[in-house]
């Protein structure tokens, strides 16, 4: 065999090993890039499952309060529901869980008047049930994104780039 040949030969070897590098870098590019756009439409959905769950607190805060100034139970179970309440609508942060806990628990401790019948009563019934269903919601999406950004490639390549990793929303939502 002559020199030219094994040359040939050589060159050809490092043009097929060039091109399966550039492939590698390409696809790992590609699944970076798919990754990373997964992570920030996890992110977005957190969001809204957060918006979500915080609409459903609020409006189960205002029913609760309402229900207290519509005279629909006796003067220490308003209070109760109003404190709570308010407390409730005011708390931020970790606290935030704890003071939606103890709206729950007063809620569960107070008559209800009238059961279903009530509108009010009905009302506050279907909204406690929405919020459970929201709370669930917001942690399942949570625990996906932050088992995603968990990943040992995606931490190493910094796909969440500087995002902040979503929170579980860890209170007691028992539904009336």
């Amino acid at each position: 065999m002559s020199s030219a040949a094994v040359w040939l030969d050589l060159a050809t070897w490092v043009w097929v090993g060039a091109a399966i590098g550039v492939l590698v870098v390409l696809l790992v590019a590609v699944w970076c890039s798919w990754t990373a756009g997964r992570l920030d439409r996890m992110h977005l959905r957190c969001e809204a499952a957060d918006a979500g769950l915080q609409a459903q607190l609020v409006r189960r805060s205002s029913l609760a309060t309402e229900m207290a100034a519509g005279g629909l139970t006796d003067s220490a179970s308003a209070l109760l529901l109003v404190e709570a309440a308010a407390q409730a609508r005011e708390s931020t942060g970790a606290e935030q869980w704890q003071a939606e806990s103890n709206l729950t628990e007063v809620l569960h401790l107070v008559t209800l008047p009238g059961g279903s019948d009530e509108p009010l009563t009905a009302a506050l019934v279907g909204t406690s049930r929405q919020l459970t269903m929201a709370r669930r919601i917001h942690n399942d999406l949570v625990a996906t994104t932050v088992a995603l950004r968990n990943r040992r490639r995606v931490r190493w390549l910094r796909l969440a780039g500087h995002a902040v990793p979503p929170r579980m929303a860890e209170f007691d939502d028992r539904p009336l």
